[in-house]
C-alpha cells in the first residue's frame, strides 16, 4: 500500500497533539463511536476515503499557519508558523501575548459581525446626509446626527486598523497591513473621514478631496462578504483580458479624433446672426435658431458667419444650449475631439451630434464620418469587449486540455474532500436521527403511561387527520386540480388585463367580483396544497414565490376587513395594485403548463439564470450605490438653474434656483442618476449640465461610464449569455414537450375505431333483419363472398402492441434550440400488415432490414402515398408473388401510375423533352455565367428604380416616364428569365426544378406575378412597390455564393426564426405582467392641457380649467390606459435610449382629469429602473443568446464540424489555416547598382526605425492643431507636415525601386501608400489655391490626414505583440462586413416603404424636414439607422402617428395632386405602429444581434486559433522558414532540403528535434508522414508539396507534443466531406509544373538506395575505364545491400508483431 500511496503522491500527515484533543472533544460532544486510531492505523483505500483528514497530497506546498483558537500551543510546539511580520511597530514580537490576544480577538466571528453592523451604520449615515446645507447657511439636525455617527464609526474603524497593524505589522515584513489593497482603502478612509469636521463649503480643495475619499468606506460592505468580494475580484481580474481590445480601441479613437479635428475644427462658431457684419466688436447670434449654418442656409434676414473669421473673441455663451451639447461638443482642439469621439463608444447622443455638424459641413461626408465611427466603435469594438468577456467562459483548446486534464493528485484531493464532507454530514444526520427517535420513544412512553385514554382519542383523531391529509395529497397531485388551478390563473389574468381607462362601472364591478372569486380560490388552493404535501410546496423558488403572491392577497383581505373597507368592490388604486400581483402567478403557470413547452423552457431559463448570477446582481446594486454616493458628494447642490419661459434651463449664478430633472440632490435622486449612467441613459446631458459650472462632473461621469457601462455591464451581459445558453440546453434535456401529434393520432384512431364499430353493428343489425325476412341455411352461403372476406382478412390491419407505444414516447422531440435543425420525423403509431410466421422469423434473422424498415416510418408512409421516391418499391411485394389477389392488383396499379408520372416528369412544361435541341440550348444559356450576371443586373436596376421612385415626384415628369418604361422592360425580362429556367429545369416536379432549387425562385415568381398584375391594371398602391422592393433579398442568395459568412447568417436567421417568435411571445407576457401595475396606477392620468395662454398656467389644475381658459385636453400617445398601450410603452422603454421623458410623464401624473405637476411622484422612477434591468439587460439579451446558438449551429453544420469531437474540430481548423496559407516569395537582390543600394538601405534595421519615428512625429504634428491658433504657428505646422510628406514620398520611391514590381504591388499597404502620397501632394496645392471653396479644402485635407495616419499601422506591424492585439479586429471584420451587407438590404426595404408612407407628413419636432424625414431616400435611410441604434426612436414613431386633432391640423394625403394643394401638411397613420415595431424587432433584435453573434463567434475562433495546439503565429514562422528553401514561392521543396526544414519546424512547434532527426527512426518517420512525392518537369527532381509537408509535420508535432492520436474521424463519409471542403482551399496554379507520382515519403528510403546504387555503378564504370581497383566499390555496395536487407527483415518482424 505504501508504494501505491507514494506513486500517487500521498503521504501521512503528522497528527499534532492539539488536533488529537480537538478530535477527542468532537467525539465526546457528538457522542460518535470512536473512529480514529492514531498509533496503529491500517492504511488501505477504505481508510483513505473514510479518513481523508489523515493524508495530504504531495506537490502542493502546504504551510500550516497559526490557528486563533490553538495558537499558543501550536506556536510553542512548533507545529505552526507566524503568518505576519516578526516585529510589529518595532514593539511587539511574534511571541507577544498582547499580539496573540489581538489576533484571537480579530479572528472572532462576533467582532466581524459587529464591524459589519458598524459599516452599515456608517454607510447609512453617509446616505442620509442632506447636502442642502451647501446652499443654506444653517446646518440641519439630521446632518449633525449623521456626522456624529460617522465620527463614532470611524473611531471604531481606527481601533480596528490599529489592532490589525499591531498584529500584522505596518509596512515592512511578511503579509503586513499595507500589502493588501483592501487595507489601504480602509486606512485611507479612516484618515479622510476626519475631514467631515471641516466646513462643507470650505475653499480648501484638500477638504473636498478627503470627503470624497471617505466614500470608499462603502467598499467595506463588499469586503466583508466573501461572495461579493469574489465577484469584485473577478471583475477587476477580467481587465487583463481587455488588452487585445483596448489598444486597438484607443488607436481608433485617436485616429478619428485627429481626422475630426481637421474636418470640423471651428465649424461650431458658424451661427445665424442678426447682422451681415459685426457691429461695435459684437456679432450676436440669433437665439431662436439653434442650428449651425453653412451647408444649411439661414432664414431670411439672418446671416451665417463665424466670429473667428472676423478676428472676434469666442463667445462661450452662444452655444450653451442642449442642441449644441452645452458648448462641449466641438472639434476645436485634440482633447475636445477625443472627448466627442469617446461619447460615440456608448452610442449616446450620436444622432444629435451628427445633425449638429452636417448643417455646417458637407452632409454626406459628415454622415459617413459619424456612421462609420458609430459602427466601428459601438458595434464592432464595443461588442469585442463583450466577446472578450464571453470568450473567457469557452473551452479554448481541447488538445492542450487533454494533456493537462488528467491530474491525478488534484482528482484524488477533490475526491477526498468530497468524501470528508459526506462522511461528516452522514454522521451528524445519523446522530440527530438517533436523538429524535429516543425523544419520540420517551414521549410515547410517558403518554402511554399516564394518558392512555387521551392517547386513544388522539389516535382516532390522528387517523382522521391522516385520511384527510391523504385525500388532500391526492387532490393536489391530480391532473384535474392542476388543470383547474391553471384555468383560474388564466381567468384571473383575463380579468385583470380587461381593466382600462373609461371602463363602465357595471363592467368594472363584475370584473372585481370575478377577481374576488379567484382570490378566494387561490387561498383555498394554497391551504389544500400545504395541507396535502406540506413543505414539499416550498422546494423550488417558483413555488415559494407563488405562495407569497397568494399570501399577499390574504393579507390584503385581512387589512381591508379590519379597516372596514369594501373587500370585493374597491376603487382604490393601491388596493387594485396589490390585487394585480396575482398576474405574477403566470410565471407558475408557465412553469407547469407543458402545453406551452417552448415558453415554459424560456421562463425556466430566465429564472434559473437570474438565480445563478444573483451574486453578480448584488454586486451590480452595490456598485450603483457607491457610484451614487460619489455623485452626491461631488455634485449635489453645486449647480442651480432658472427656468426660462420656453421651458429650458439656464445656469443660476446664485444659490437660489431649481434643480435639473436628473440630479444628485438627495440619495434617491443620486441613486437614479447613477443607475442611468450604468444603463447608458442620457448621462451625457446630466454631465454637461453640471459641467457648465463644475468641471469635475466630466471626470466623474467618464470614470463611471467606463467602469459601469462599458466594462461591468458588458461583463454582466457576458455572464448572462453564457449562463442562459447553458440553462437552455440543460432544461431542454430535463423536460420534454407533450407529443400532440401522438395524442392527436390516438384520438383520431379512437374515433375511427368507434365509427367502424358503429358501422359494423349497423351492418350486423341489417344482416340480422335481412336474415329474418329471407332466412337461408348456413350451408347456402355464397362461396365467393366467403372467399372475398377470407382474402380481405389476409390484409387486415392491426394495432401496434403496447410496447411499441411506450418506445415511441421516448423518441427525440423538437425543442426551442433544434426546431429547424432537427430533421428527424416523429415516429408515430402506424398500422402494420399481418405477416406469416415465416416472414417474422426471417425478419428476426435480419435485424438490419428491420432497422431500415422501421426507421422514419412517417416519411416511409408519405412515400407510399405519393410515390415520390423510387426506393419505396423495395418495401412492396412483387406483383408476381402476391400473397393476396387484391393486394397484387393494387401494387400493379401503383407501379403503372408511377411509371406514367416518371415519363411525364421528364418533360418540362409538358412540352420539352430532355433530348430536345431547344431545351439543351436553353439549359446551356441559363447555366452560363453571363446569364447569371444578366440576372444580377436586372435586380440591381430594379433596386435603383425603386430608390428613385418617390411620391413627391411628378407622375408626368421625364424621370417618372423613364422609370415606368424601365419597369415594363424589367418585368418582361423577369418573365423571360423564369420561362427559360422552367424550360431548362422544369417548374416543380424534379429535384432540380426551378421552384426546388431555392426558395428565392418561388419568391421571384410571386413578385413577378404581382408586377404583371400591377402593370395590367395600372395599380399605384404603395404595397405593390413594397413587394417589388423585396427583390433585393435575392442579393442574400447571391452573396451567400461569394461569402460563407452571409450563408451562415442566412441559415441562422432561418433556424432562429421560430425561436424568436416564441421568445417574443414570452417577452409580451412579461411586459403584460409588468405593465398591469402601471395600468392600475396611471390609467387616465397622462392627459395634459395644450394650446393655452402661458399666463394662465398656474390657474389650470383640472380638465375643466383647461377648457375654461381655451386649452385642449390632450392625451399622450404612449400611455398606460390599456394593457396594449402599457405593453407598447414598456417596449419603447426597453428598446430605446432616451426613455427618461416617458418616466417624467409618469412621475408628473397627478390623477384622472388633473393637470400634471412637475416631479409630483418621483418614486415611479423605481418602477422604470427595475423594468429597464429586466427588459433590456435580461429579456432583450435572451435574443442575443438564441441568435448566438443558432449562428454557431449553422456555421458548424455548414463546415461539417458538428460531426467531429472537440479534438478533431480543433485539428480540422488548424488544417484549414494551413490550406489557406500561401508560400511567400523571397525578394531578390537587384543587379542595378542604384537599386542594389536602395535595396540594401530599405533592408537596414536603422532605416526602418527612422521611418517609424517619422510616422509617429507626423502624427504628433497633426494632433497639435487647434482653433484660433496663431497664424505663424499654423504655418509652421503646415511646413513641418509638408516636410514629412516629402520624406514619405522619398521612402515610397525607395521601396518602389528597391523591390520587384510584382512583389511591391502584391502588398495592399504599398498600394494604399502610393494613393496616400499622391493625395497628400495634391492637397499641398489645393490648400494654397483660392479657387477651391472652404468645404472642398476641408474634405481634401481630412482625407490626406486620414491617409497619413493609416501609416501608423506600420508601427504596429513592427512589433509582434501590437500586431497580435490588432489581429482580433481583423479577425471579425469579414463577419462584420457580411452583416453590413444584410443590414443594408433590410434598410433598403424599409426605407422604400417609409418613403411611401410618410413622405407627406407635416414638419414636427423629430421629423423636422432637414435632419430627419422620409422625403428623400438617403435621409430616410439615415432616420432608420437612428431607429436601429435605439436612440429616441419612439419620438419618430410619435411624429408619424399624429392625426387630426384640436392641437394638430393636418390633411390626409396620398397622391402627388394632394401634395400640390396642401404641401408638407400630411397626417400620420396608425400603420406606423406596425412599421416601426416590426422594423425594430427584425432589424434591431435580429439583424443587429446577428452582428453581435457573428462577432462573438469570430472572436472565439480567433482566440482558439491563437491558443490552439498550433497557433497561427507558429504557422507564420513556418512560412518564413519555407521561403528560405522555396524563394520563388512555387509551393514545392526537394527531398534534400526537407530534413533541415523539418528540424527547424520541430523547434517552432516545441518538439525535440531528436525525435524528428534520429537516423534510426528516419524510415519509420517518413512512413508515418506518408507525404506524396511529385516530380519537377524542369529538373526531374523529386519534391514535396507545401501543404502536404506543413500538414504532416504539424500533425506529427501535435502527436509528439500532446500525445493525441485521434485527430481524424474514422467515418469514411465524413472524411470525404472534409477533404472536399479542404480541396477548395488548395492552390492549383502551379500544379502544371509538377507531375504527381505513385510514391510517397515511405518509399523515399528505397529511392535513395537506388540512386546511391546507380552512383556506385557509375563510379565503378569510371574506375574500370581508368584501370583502377573495384573491390572497394563492391564492398561498399555489399554493405549497402546488407543494410537494406536487415531493415526489411526488421520491418517484417514489426508488422507480424502488430
Amino acid at each position: 500500500m505504501s508504494t501505491t500511496l507514494k506513486a500517487l503522491g500521498v503521504e501521512v500527515l503528522s497528527f499534532t497533539k492539539s488536533r488529537q484533543e480537538e478530535a477527542v472533544h468532537t467525539q465526546s460532544s457528538l457522542r460518535i463511536t470512536p473512529f480514529l486510531r492514531i498509533d496503529s492505523e491500517t492504511f488501505d483505500w477504505s481508510t483513505i476515503i473514510a479518513k481523508p483528514e489523515l493524508i495530504s497530497i504531495k506537490g502542493k506546498k502546504h504551510e500550516s499557519y497559526v490557528n486563533a483558537e490553538t495558537m499558543e500551543e501550536d506556536l510553542l510546539q512548533g507545529e505552526a508558523q507566524w503568518p505576519y511580520a516578526e516585529n510589529s511597530l518595532y514593539l511587539f514580537s511574534s511571541s507577544s501575548p498582547f499580539r496573540l490576544s489581538l489576533l484571537q480577538t480579530l479572528s472572532s466571528q462576533k467582532l466581524v459581525n459587529f464591524m459589519r453592523l458598524i459599516t452599515i451604520i456608517n454607510v447609512a449615515a453617509v446616505c442620509a446626509y442632506d447636502y442642502q446645507s451647501r446652499i443654506e447657511s444653517e446646518d440641519y439636525e439630521r446632518n449633525r446626527i449623521c456626522t456624529t455617527l460617522e465620527i463614532v464609526c470611524n473611531t471604531l474603524f481606527g481601533l480596528e486598523c490599529l489592532s490589525q497593524i499591531i498584529v500584522q505589522g505596518f509596512v515592512f515584513g511578511k503579509n503586513t497591513y499595507l500589502k493588501s489593497w483592501w487595507n489601504i482603502a480602509n486606512f485611507a478612509t479612516f484618515i479622510s473621514t476626519w475631514a467631515i469636521l471641516g466646513d462643507i463649503n470650505s475653499s480648501n480643495q484638500l477638504v473636498h478631496i478627503l470627503r470624497v475619499i471617505r466614500i470608499f468606506r462603502a467598499l467595506r460592505l463588499i469586503q466583508d462578504s466573501k461572495t461579493l468580494k469574489k465577484q469584485l475580484d473577478a471583475f477587476i481580474g477580467s481587465f487583463q483580458r481587455l488588452g487585445p481590445i483596448l489598444v486597438p480601441l484607443l488607436f481608433v479613437v485617436l485616429y478619428y479624433s485627429i481626422i475630426g479635428l481637421h474636418l470640423f475644427m471651428g465649424v461650431t462658431e458658424y451661427r445665424c446672426r442678426e447682422t451681415p457684419e459685426p457691429e461695435d466688436g459684437k456679432w450676436i447670434a440669433v437665439e431662436e435658431i439653434k442650428h449651425l449654418c453653412g451647408i444649411w442656409d439661414c432664414p431670411e434676414d439672418t446671416y451665417c458667419g463665424s466670429l473667428a473669421d472676423h478676428g472676434l473673441p469666442k463667445d462661450l455663451q452662444e452655444n450653451r444650449y442642449e442642441q449644441f451639447g452645452f458648448g462641449f461638443i466641438r472639434f476645436d482642439d485634440f482633447f475636445y475631439s477625443l472627448f466627442v469621439v469617446f461619447t460615440f463608444l456608448t452610442i449616446i447622443g450620436w444622432s444629435g451630434t451628427t445633425f449638429m455638424f452636417w448643417r455646417a459641413m458637407t452632409t454626406y461626408v459628415t454622415a459617413f464620418y459619424f456612421v462609420s465611427l458609430i459602427f466601428i466603435l459601438a458595434y464592432l469594438l464595443s461588442n469585442l469587449l463583450l466577446a472578450s468577456f464571453y470568450e473567457s467562459f469557452m473551452v479554448l483548446s481541447s488538445i492542450k486540455q487533454n494533456k493537462n486534464s488528467d491530474n491525478e493528485q488534484e482528482a484524488l484531493e477533490n475526491e477526498i474532500k468530497k468524501k470528508k464532507q459526506q462522511q461528516m454530514m452522514t454522521r451528524l444526520q445519523q446522530l440527530n436521527d438517533q436523538k429524535n427517535q429516543k425523544r419520540v420513544k420517551k414521549r410515547k412512553y410517558e403518554v402511554s403511561l399516564y394518558y392512555e385514554e387521551e392517547e386513544q382519542e388522539n389516535d382516532i383523531l390522528g387517523e382522521k387527520f391522516k385520511k384527510f391529509q391523504h385525500f388532500s395529497n391526492l387532490i393536489v397531485k391530480s391532473n384535474l386540480f392542476n388543470y383547474l388551478s391553471c384555468s383560474m390563473i388564466l381567468i384571473s389574468t383575463i380579468v385583470i388585463i380587461s381593466d382600462h381607462h373609461q371602463i363602465s362601472d357595471e363592467i368594472y364591478q363584475n370584473l372585481l367580483i370575478v377577481d374576488f372569486i379567484c382570490i378566494v380560490y387561490f387561498i383555498v388552493e394554497l391551504i389544500i396544497t400545504i395541507w396535502g404535501i406540506g413543505m414539499e410546496q416550498f422546494k423550488e423558488i417558483i413555488d415559494i414565490f407563488d405562495s407569497l403572491v397568494i399570501l399577499s392577497q390574504f393579507i390584503l383581505i385581512v387589512v381591508l376587513f379590519f379597516l372596514d373597507e369594501n373587500v370585493i368592490i374597491n376603487y382604490n388604486n393601491y388596493v387594485n395594485f396589490v390585487k394585480a400581483l396575482k398576474m405574477l402567478r403566470l410565471m407558475k403557470f408557465l412553469y407547469i403548463a407543458r402545453i406551452f413547452y417552448s415558453i415554459s423552457v424560456l421562463a425556466r431559463c430566465l429564472v434559473q439564470t437570474l438565480l445563478k448570477i444573483k451574486d453578480l446582481i448584488f454586486l451590480f446594486i452595490f456598485l450603483i450605490i457607491i457610484t451614487s454616493l460619489f455623485g452626491q458628494e461631488l455634485l449635489a447642490y453645486k449647480v442651480r438653474f432658472e427656468e426660462l419661459p420656453n421651458g429650458e434651463l439656464e445656469i443660476s449664478h446664485s444659490n437660489e434656483g431649481i434643480s435639473a430633472p436628473i440630479n444628485y440632490e438627495g440619495f434617491g435622486n443620486a441613486l437614479m442618476a447613477a443607475t442611468n449612467v450604468f444603463y447608458n441613459e442620457e448621462w451625457h446631458i446630466t454631465m454637461f449640465i453640471h459641467a457648465q459650472k463644475i468641471w469635475v462632473s466630466i471626470l466623474y461621469h467618464i470614470i463611471s461610464i467606463l467602469m459601469g457601462q462599458v466594462l461591468f455591464v458588458r461583463l454582466f451581459l457576458a455572464v448572462f449569455l453564457n449562463e442562459f445558453c447553458q440553462q437552455l440546453k440543460k432544461i431542454e434535456q430535463e423536460i420534454k414537450p407533450i407529443n400532440f401529434l401522438l395524442h392527436g393520432k390516438k384520438v383520431f384512431n379512437f374515433i375511427v375505431q368507434f365509427i367502424k364499430k358503429r358501422r359494423r353493428s349497423k351492418i350486423h343489425s341489417q344482416a340480422q333483419l335481412q336474415q329474418q325476412i329471407n332466412p337461408q341455411p348456413r350451408s347456402s352461403a355464397n362461396p365467393a363472398r366467403v372467399s372475398m372476406f377470407h382474402n380481405l382478412n389476409g390484409i387486415k390491419l392491426q394495432r401496434l402492441p403496447e410496447s411499441t407505444h411506450n418506445e415511441l414516447l421516448d423518441q427525440k422531440v423538437q425543442t426551442p434550440s433544434n426546431i429547424f435543425s432537427n430533421k428527424e420525423s416523429m415516429i408515430d403509431p402506424l398500422k402494420k400488415e399481418d405477416k406469416p410466421t415465416e416472414k417474422n422469423t426471417d425478419n428476426k434473422n435480419h435485424p438490419e432490414d428491420d432497422h431500415i424498415q422501421d426507421h422514419n416510418i412517417e416519411d416511409h408512409q408519405h412515400e407510399e402515398d405519393v410515390d415520390h421516391d423510387s426506393s419505396q418499391d423495395e418495401h412492396l411485394k412483387s406483383p408476381d408473388e402476391p400473397s393476396h389477389p387484391v393486394q397484387g392488383k393494387i401494387i400493379n396499379k401503383r407501379i403503372q401510375q408511377k411509371s406514367v408520372r416518371k415519363t411525364n416528369s421528364e418533360r418540362t412544361l409538358f412540352i420539352f423533352a430532355p433530348e430536345s435541341d431547344f431545351r439543351q440550348l436553353v439549359t446551356t444559356l441559363v447555366t452560363n455565367i453571363y446569364f447569371r450576371i444578366f440576372n444580377f443586373t436586372l435586380i440591381l436596376l430594379t433596386c435603383i428604380r425603386i430608390a428613385l421612385l418617390s411620391p413627391l415626384e411628378d407622375p408626368n415628369s421625364d424621370l417618372s416616364y423613364v422609370l415606368q418604361i424601365g419597369y415594363i422592360f424589367l418585368t418582361v425580362f423577369y418573365i423571360l428569365v423564369i420561362l427559360l429556367n422552367c424550360i431548362a429545369f422544369g417548374l416543380y416536379k424534379t429535384e432540380k426544378s426551378f421552384f426546388r432549387q431555392s426558395v428565392y425562385n418561388i419568391f421571384s415568381f410571386a413578385i413577378t406575378i404581382v408586377d404583371l398584375i400591377t402593370l395590367i391594371f395600372d395599380i399605384s398602391h404603395p404595397l405593390s412597390k413594397f413587394i417589388t422592393s423585396l427583390r433585393i433579398l435575392q442579393f442574400i442568395q447571391i452573396g451567400a455564393v461569394f461569402s460563407q459568412n452571409i450563408a451562415y447568417a442566412q441559415a441562422s436567421l432561418l433556424n432562429a426564426f421560430t425561436q424568436m417568435i416564441q421568445l417574443a411571445i414570452f417577452c409580451i407576457i412579461i411586459l403584460s405582467i409588468y405593465g398591469i401595475f402601471a395600468l392600475k396606477m396611471l390609467k387616465g392620468t397622462m392627459y395634459y392641457c395644450d394650446a393655452y395662454d402661458a399666463e394662465n398656467k398656474e390657474h389650470i389644475k383640472t380638465s375643466t380649467d383647461c377648457y375654461d381658459y381655451g386649452g385642449s385636453w390632450i392625451n399622450q400617445i404612449l400611455t398606460f390606459d390599456t394593457i396594449f398601450s402599457s405593453i407598447l410603452t414598456l417596449f419603447c422603454v426597453a428598446t430605446s435610449e432616451n426613455w427618461i421623458p416617458l418616466q417624467i410623464q409618469a412621475w408628473n401624473a397627478v390623477g384622472i382629469d388633473r393637470q400634471p405637476i412637475s416631479s409630483n411622484n418621483r418614486t415611479f422612477s423605481v418602477y422604470f429602473q427595475i423594468f429597464f434591468f429586466l427588459g433590456f439587460l435580461c429579456l432583450l439579451n435572451m435574443f442575443i443568446g438564441l441568435i448566438v446558438n443558432a449562428y454557431q449551429e449553422a456555421k458548424m453544420k455548414a463546415q461539417n464540424l458538428h460531426l467531429l469531437d472537440e479534438t478533431q474540430r480543433e485539428w480540422f481548423q488548424i488544417k484549414m489555416q494551413i490550406y489557406t496559407m500561401k508560400p511567400l516569395v523571397k525578394s531578390k537582390k537587384p543587379e542595378n547598382p542604384l537599386r542594389k543600394l536602395l535595396f540594401f538601405m530599405v533592408k537596414q534595421k536603422y532605416f526602418k526605425i527612422f521611418w517609424l519615428v517619422i510616422i509617429f512625429s507626423n502624427t504628433l504634428v497633426l494632433a497639435l492643431h487647434f482653433q484660433r491658433a496663431d497664424e505663424n504657428y499654423i504655418n509652421a505646422l503646415d511646413v513641418i507636415n509638408d516636410i514629412f510628406v516629402s520624406i514619405f514620398a522619398f521612402e515610397i520611391l525607395c521601396r518602389f525601386f528597391a523591390k520587384e514590381k510584382h512583389l511591391y504591388f502584391k502588398d495592399i499597404s504599398n498600394i494604399v501608400d502610393i494613393i496616400a502620397i499622391w493625395w497628400a501632394i495634391a492637397n499641398l496645392f489645393i490648400k494654397n489655391k483660392d479657387d477651391y471653396n472652404f468645404y472642398f479644402k476641408r474634405i481634401s485635407n481630412a482625407i490626406s490626414v486620414a491617409y497619413q495616419l493609416q501609416r501608423n499601422y506600420r508601427i504596429v506591424k513592427r512589433f509582434n505583440n501590437l500586431e497580435k492585439l490588432f489581429s482580433s479586429i481583423f479577425s471579425v471584420i469579414p463577419n462584420a462586413l457580411s452583416m453590413l451587407f444584410i443590414m443594408f438590404i433590410f434598410l433598403f426595404i424599409y426605407t422604400t416603404l417609409g418613403i411611401d408612407m410618410f413622405a407627406f407628413i407635416r414638419t414636427q419636432t423629430s421629423l423636422n424636414g432637414w435632419d430627419q424625414h422620409f422625403r428623400k431616400f438617403s435621409t430616410a435611410m439615415f432616420a432608420l439607422i437612428k431607429v436601429a441604434s435605439s436612440e429616441s426612436w419612439w419620438t419618430i414613431m410619435i411624429d408619424t402617428l399624429h392625426e387630426q386633432s384640436p392641437n394638430y391640423a393636418c390633411n390626409y394625403m396620398s397622391t402627388y395632386e394632394d401634395f400640390l394643394v396642401y404641401g408638407f401638411n400630411g397626417c400620420g397613420t396608425p400603420y406606423a405602429y406596425l412599421y416601426f415595431i416590426s422594423f425594430h424587432i427584425i432589424f434591431s433584435l435580429m439583424i443587429l444581434n446577428l452582428l453581435i453573434a457573428s462577432v462573438l463567434v469570430a472572436y472565439e475562433e480567433h482566440v482558439k486559433s491563437e491558443e490552439s495546439a498550433v497557433s497561427k503565429y507558429q504557422l507564420n514562422d513556418v512560412l518564413s522558414l519555407w521561403r528560405n528553401y522555396d524563394p520563388e514561392g512555387k509551393g514545392f521543396i526537394n527531398y534534400k532540403d526537407f530534413w533541415k526544414l523539418s528540424s527547424e519546424i520541430a523547434i517552432i512547434f516545441g518538439v525535440a528535434q531528436d525525435d524528428l532527426l534520429d537516423v534510426n527512426n528516419k524510415k519509420n518517420f517518413l512512413k508515418v508522414l506518408n507525404i506524396p512525392i511529385y516530380e519537377s518537369k524542369e529538373s526531374n527532381m523529386l519534391c514535396y508539396k507545401f501543404h502536404d509537408v506543413i500538414l504532416s509535420l504539424t500533425k506529427i508535432s501535435v502527436t509528439l507534443k500532446y500525445g493525441v492520436t485521434n485527430l481524424e474521424p474514422t467515418d469514411k463519409i465524413i472524411q470525404q466531406k472534409l477533404l472536399a471542403q479542404l480541396g477548395d482551399l488548395q492552390r492549383k496554379d502551379l500544379m502544371n509544373q509538377f507531375t504527381p507520382t505513385s510514391f510517397n515519403s515511405g518509399d523515399m528510403v528505397a529511392i535513395i538506395y537506388i540512386q546511391k546504387k546507380f552512383r556506385l555503378w557509375k563510379k565503378r564504370v569510371q574506375v574500370l575505364r581508368e584501370g583502377g581497383d573495384v573491390k572497394a566499390i563492391y564492398n561498399e555496395m555489399s554493405d549497402l545491400k546488407n543494410m537494406i536487407k536487415k531493415q526489411l527483415e526488421l520491418e517484417e518482424q514489426q508488422e507480424k508483431q502488430n
